[in-house]
């Protein structure tokens, strides 16, 4: 499922992108004791259990194939669209 991206100014005045990416539906069991740390991760971190367990999968990725990871990262920020700045700033000020 594609979700459209979400754009934040923050208090200084940057903006953030927050670009979703392609995703795909996976069904999986598990232990009712691990659903249930989860869950308490969860509650701690005030998120839901979706992201605690996206986190620990792409964090687990990351630390078993860290050579892939960088690859698909990498292609990701190339194939970014750049916004060029509208105002020229003058840095030999």
């Amino acid at each position: 499922m594609q979700k459209e991206n979400r754009t934040l100014i923050t208090p200084e005045g940057h903006k953030i992108t927050f670009r979703e990416r392609k995703s795909v539906e996976a069904t999986l069991e598990i232990s009712a004791d691990t659903m249930e740390m989860l869950k308490e991760i969860a509650k701690e971190k005030n998120l839901s259990v979706e992201s605690v367990l996206k986190f620990f999968i792409s964090k687990g990725l990351r630390e078993t194939a860290p050579e892939m990871s960088a690859k698909r990262a990498i292609e990701r920020f190339r194939s970014r669209k750049v916004e060029k700045p509208k105002n020229k700033v003058d840095l030999a000020a």
